[in-house]
């Protein structure tokens, strides 16, 4: 057993093949997610301690400060800036290094690329037609400037009584609100698509491993355009690259 002590804040499939690997190398870790959608994941690597809590600032500092960890490793969403924000702020009060994962990324010549939901919004008032909406439940609220958002809009969320409790007391229409939990499929995007001649898809800024290839394939199998909101810029490692380190550091 490895004598490292390991703190991980999860939520996204790097962080999963990160503890996996941490799991595999058998250095104990903590695991932290915010969700129980996030714990059936994980919940069977052995070394790896899964505590389902959110954190603020302050209770981050009297973790660190009780457990000492040697390493803090942030796999949180990028669009998850205040999160990510605690736990670096955490870690540098408590003299810990702090990692960060990032998810690798490209320009997709198919796609239009805005820098924030608000640019999103603004360009789909001014358009016709309706839009499937796969970014998640955080910026609903902001959806709801958009004309006719109620008849427009068919929101795909995950199946969590949190989300969908979201969208109903946004007033979304009931008959244009999908549950699922993905992967998805290009076919299955594409049928999605098709049965609610949608003529936009938004999405956030992905990485392969979180199904963006296959939702631009399947807007570009039934004409929708694909928009997509840039992630924040980050400092960082890749999955591979913060694995190596960790390899490394065993030898």
């Amino acid at each position: 057993m490895n004598n490292f002590r390991i703190c991980v804040f999860g939520g996204t499939t790097e962080g999963r093949k990160f503890a996996e690997f941490l799991s595999e190398a058998n250095i104990n870790t903590d695991l932290f997610i915010a969700t129980e959608y996030g714990h059936q994941f994980v919940k069977n690597l052995k070394n790896i301690n899964i505590i389902q809590r959110r954190l603020d600032e302050s209770e981050m500092n009297s973790l660190f400060m009780e457990k000492r960890y040697d390493y803090i490793v942030d796999a949180t969403h990028p669009f998850a800036r205040e999160v990510s924000e605690n736990i670096a702020n955490a870690s540098n009060a408590n003299n810990i290094k702090y990692l960060r994962i990032n998810r690798k990324s490209s320009v997709n010549k198919d796609c239009m690329y805005f820098n924030n939901f608000k640019d999103c919004i603004d360009y789909l008032k001014i358009k016709q037609g309706n839009i499937l909406l796969t970014s998640g439940s955080k910026n609903l609220d902001e959806f709801t400037e958009i004309d006719d958002y109620q008849e427009r809009i068919f929101v795909r969320i995950l199946p969590m009584e949190s989300s969908l409790k979201r969208c109903i007391e946004l007033k979304y229409s009931s008959k244009n609100i999908i549950c699922m939990q993905g992967p998805f499929s290009e076919e299955l995007n594409t049928a999605m698509l098709n049965s609610i001649e949608a003529k936009y898809l938004v999405t956030k800024e992905s990485s392969t491993s979180g199904g963006f290839e296959e939702k631009v394939e399947a807007c570009k199998n039934t004409g929708a355009k694909c928009l997509v909101i840039r992630k924040p810029h980050e400092v960082g490692f890749t999955i591979e690259e913060i694995c190596k380190l960790f390899m490394e550091k065993l030898l």
